[in-house]
């Protein structure tokens, strides 16, 4: 064979080589295609509680996973519940007392929590001290402003009975959850059915001091309740397991660098929404940390995991409040098995 022929060919299949090369590199700097999308609701406003959720959106970690997230804000932990129920959205960040109450009541159309956010449920009755109000009882006979599908004011049953006070002496005033600090703070009301990690910094904003801010968390007086976390369809589950596992495992992972570093979480809601407050939601978020997120049985079973005996008293006492007849069982109402293993949910250093 001439000579020129085989320079030739050898540089033709070099330039195949190359070009080879060039296509698989190409492949390892692509971003996966996300190719199941999926709605997913809030439980608020784009502010600190949801922040794990866009940031998880913004670094692509729901595309890693094949998805494609659409996540919309709520109106509420409790609307969540009734959203997914209605066919709106697959996925949200919601209340499991709700989903308690929704599952006894439509079983054929049931959810399940598969991620437990909020160890500590942040269900208070907040008040100043220039109201008066020192103790628990010291609210008989005065006035608090509650939304109507508040979390908080729908277990304040449980705090009664857990207290010994007599609700029926007290006045609730239905007020929109945007209003309730303000309202306060005016003297409208004299307390409020408050969702903390929110009240209190906006409490501060107001000009109001930090030692002057009275809250009375439920759990502090022996209410066994859990309170949000990643919800999903049990349709889901059933028909698409790889898709709530992957759900799962972004979220966990975004919520570890969120409680690492509460300034980059801010970062992502401020990409999210030009008008947020950074400072604001970095204070927010630190709260949640400290009061919500990570507690002593997080530190044990790790992020996301409950405690089966906890669960059970949790929903024997919803249901009793709310006047549900039949019983729940803990694997009705949350689902373990997509989380991920122990040392991948350890509390980061924060």
């Amino acid at each position: 064979m001439p000579r020129s022929n085989t320079l030739c060919r050898l540089q033709q299949t070099g330039l195949r080589l190359l070009q080879l090369t060039c296509a698989l590199s190409l492949l390892t700097v692509l971003p996966a295609q996300a190719d199941r999308d999926l709605r997913f609701t809030a439980n608020w406003a784009f502010e600190a509680s949801n922040a794990p959720f866009v940031l998880a959106e913004q670094k692509g970690y729901f595309r890693d996973e094949g998805l494609n997230v659409r996540i919309d804000a709520g109106e509420g932990s409790s609307a969540v519940i009734t959203r997914i129920g209605s066919g709106s959205y697959e996925a949200g960040f919601g209340d499991i007392n709700t989903l308690i109450e929704f599952n006894s009541r439509f079983p054929e159309n049931s959810q399940r929590m598969v991620y437990m956010v909020y160890n500590r449920p942040p269900l208070a009755i907040m008040t100043l001290t220039r109201s008066g109000i020192e103790t628990p009882a010291d609210l008989e006979g005065r006035i608090i402003g509650a939304p109507a599908n508040d979390t908080a004011y729908r277990m304040f049953p449980l705090f009664a009975d857990a207290t010994g006070i007599n609700a029926d002496n007290i006045k609730f005033e239905s007020i929109t959850p945007n209003l309730r600090e303000t309202m306060l703070v005016q003297g409208r009301v004299d307390a409020i059915a408050a969702f903390p990690p929110s009240a209190q910094p906006n409490l501060l904003n107001l000009g109001i001091d930090e030692d002057d801010i009275r809250t009375f968390y439920f759990s502090d007086y022996g209410v066994p309740l859990y309170s949000n976390g990643l919800i999903v369809t049990q349709k889901m589950i059933e028909n698409e397991p790889e898709v709530v596992a992957g759900l799962v495992r972004a979220v966990n992972r975004a919520l570890k660098e969120s409680i690492a570093d509460p300034q980059m979480a801010a970062e992502a809601l401020l990409k999210k929404d030009s008008l947020i407050n950074t400072e604001l939601e970095v204070s927010r978020m630190e709260f949640l940390i400290s009061n919500q997120l990570v507690t002593d049985e997080v530190e044990e079973l790790g992020l996301g995991a409950v405690d089966s005996e906890r669960l059970e008293a949790s929903i024997e006492a919803v249901s009793g409040a709310l006047g549900i007849e039949t019983l729940l069982t803990a694997d009705q109402v949350f689902d373990s098995s997509f989380l991920p293993d122990i040392d991948q949910r350890r509390v980061p250093a924060h």
